[in-house]
């Protein structure tokens, strides 16, 4: 019994812990793009010191072999990866955090709508409300605020459009994360989108990181490639392991909150009225859903595990 609660206490340090690096993450990549590196570069740091790290942290623990059609299904996992975080980084060079930050909540609502399209699961009227009410949130944050005439309309859209990378790459490594450790999927995740990431090398210019190195913006940078993309990975899992899908999900509703504040605090972003507005539509759209799937015992893993690995 003592073990359980010390397992339950761990659980939650591990997705409160993951939550706030996901929360710092958005007003990370802003501080840094575009004034001192590109969106690109960004991405291919992320990705090849993510993948390095994972490596590293592999040659400490037992790994388990990859059957090779589960390589056939990493390897197309590690194309949506890609396209998130080379994505979700172009999003910054027009676009608010606080936006952003929100608009990734939608995020479980795609996971749903991908099993529904392409996995022809059926979903009930009461899903298709919590549906169409999270949209209407998410419609309000891209519409909200003069997006287009601020030209803030297509770093919105770039948001959305990581939001169903991600959420495909969730769907994608579904069976495989039930099969391998967390260490064994990421390290190939990870290769296999570090190899794709090479073209990306050559779009990486200008980089004042490099020419005009300071303190501040390279340990921004490291924070990015430490937590957001390789600690928030690996913790997400045992996390729902020890604590649940349900409750992992609901601490990630703690990171527009974070990274709102963040975000002010070192004043690279503004506040809105329709930012909370647009929030609270979202979070009660994902919870009428998964209120509403709660007894469709396949859909439920899904939509919560991907708030409680959402992102980034």
């Amino acid at each position: 019994m003592e073990k359980n609660h010390r397992l339950i206490i761990i659980g939650n340090l591990l997705a409160l812990s993951a939550a706030i690096c996901w929360g710092f993450n958005e007003p990370a990549n802003k501080f840094l793009i575009p004034s001192w590196i590109s969106a690109p570069g960004v991405a291919v740091a992320r990705i090849f010191g993510a993948a390095l790290l994972v490596w590293l942290a592999s040659l400490a623990v037992k790994t388990e072999k990859i059957a090779r059609g589960d390589r056939r299904t990493l390897m197309l996992a590690s194309v949506f990866m890609l396209g998130f975080v080379y994505v979700f980084s172009l999003a910054f060079n027009t676009a608010s955090p606080i936006d952003i930050s929100i608009i990734l909540t939608f995020q479980p609502m795609l996971v749903v709508l991908i099993h529904v399209l392409f996995m022809h699961e059926r979903v009930n009227r009461l899903e298709m409300l919590g549906m169409g009410v999270a949209f209407v949130g998410a419609l309000i944050v891209i519409l909200g605020g003069g997006a287009v005439e601020k030209g803030k309309l297509i770093g919105d859209l770039f948001a959305v459009i990581c939001a169903v990378s991600y959420a495909a790459y969730l769907v994608i490594i579904e069976k495989p994360s039930r099969k391998y450790k967390p260490v064994t999927l990421m390290r190939w995740i990870f290769l296999f989108t570090a190899i794709l990431c090479l073209p990306l090398l050559f779009t990486v210019h200008g980089v004042r990181l490099v020419a005009q190195p300071e303190p501040a913006p390279v340990a921004v940078l490291g924070f990015i490639i430490v937590f957001p993309t390789f600690y928030c990975y690996l913790v997400t899992a045992p996390a729902i392991r020890y604590i649940g899908s349900e409750l992992v999900s609901l601490y990630q509703y703690l990171v527009p909150v974070i990274a709102t504040v963040v975000s002010l605090l070192m004043k690279i972003d503004t506040f809105h009225w329709y930012q909370p507005v647009s929030f609270v539509i979202i979070v009660t759209g994902l919870l009428i859903a998964n209120h509403a799937g709660a007894r469709k015992k396949p859909a439920v893993p899904v939509v919560n595990a991907t708030g409680g690995n959402k992102r980034q």
